[in-house]
């Protein structure tokens, strides 16, 4: 069954997206985004820069286009491990998929997206690829954004044994016609001394260039947002300093979706759906808002 928008889903439990609230089951240039931090102060805009560079996305979503010029409901699911679980926000609402999904909404007036939260804390890609086989694509979502590898690099899973299961579910998910965005890894500190971390940056990147599907770059935006000064490392991650904090989960929910609009609007047929500025902030959002 799928959950309720706050609910995450489960390693046997397909996700259903349903009518009554949205699932957390459910460029170019420098990109301005601004976005509401959860705090005391729901109205605080914080402004997330990066580099077209690094937000613009080198393969077309056709499928989602497709989808979004013709149906008023537009379900994605976010898979992935803890960050898209949401571990280190203050809610799940603050989590980038539920973020991601007001962020749709308001980019794509008179659409409805539909994001459902099938983040799993610690999981590798190998059981992901397992859910996605068995619980993702025979729900037909229009978009997966299939966030990975961190575990599997600190796990010491060997980088072409990852390669292979990327391929595979990339593989699955073409032979379904459903359009998927990579995610690439977090930044952190520590990454530095985990053996051939950046190689499974570089792997993701590899295989989306040459499968033909977008790839999120995380680490390296992450990466801009600190270096370029607009935050600290420490405002970007969680107490433990490896998961993320609600101000990157912000940020990289914002990203992301100005990617998609973007990659949209590039795409014939979907233009037209799309009718809000990329740079207007969500008015009234608050940690305990949902739809």
């Amino acid at each position: 069954m799928w959950h309720s928008r706050s609910a995450v889903g489960s390693d046997s439990t397909p996700p259903r997206f349903g009518s009554c609230g949205r699932m957390a089951l459910a460029a170019i240039g420098l990109t301005a985004v601004f976005h509401f931090v959860p705090t005391a102060n729901a109205s605080e805009l914080v402004a997330c820069d990066a580099p077209g560079v690094l937000n613009t996305f080198d393969a077309p979503l056709r499928g989602l286009a497709r989808v979004v010029e013709r149906s008023h409901e537009i379900r994605v699911v976010a898979l992935g491990s803890s960050s898209t679980e949401g571990t280190g926000a203050s809610s799940k609402q603050a989590a980038y998929p539920a973020r991601f999904d007001r962020e749709m909404d308001q980019r794509f007036p008179g659409k409805d997206f539909q994001v459902a939260n099938l983040g799993k804390g610690g999981e590798l890609a190998d059981a992901m690829l397992t859910r996605l086989v068995r619980d993702v694509i025979p729900t037909r979502p229009a978009l997966v954004l299939w966030q990975t590898g961190v575990n599997d690099v600190i796990s010491g899973v060997d980088v072409e044994t990852f390669r292979k299961t990327l391929l595979s579910g990339i593989s699955a998910l073409k032979a379904a016609n459903i359009d998927v965005v990579l995610v690439d890894p977090q930044f952190y500190p520590r990454s530095a001394g985990v053996a051939r971390y950046e190689d499974y940056v570089a792997v993701m990147r590899n295989v989306a260039h040459e499968q033909g599907v977008p790839v999120f770059r995380r680490y390296a935006i992450m990466q801009h947002l600190i270096s370029s000064g607009q935050h600290p490392v420490e405002e970007l991650l969680w107490k433990d300093k490896f998961h993320l904090s609600d101000v990157a989960y912000g940020c990289l929910a914002e990203l992301m979706a100005e990617a998609v609009e973007a990659d949209l609007k590039r795409t014939p047929g979907a233009v037209m759906s799309a009718g809000v500025a990329s740079r207007t902030p969500i008015s009234g959002w608050s940690p305990s808002s949902a739809h």
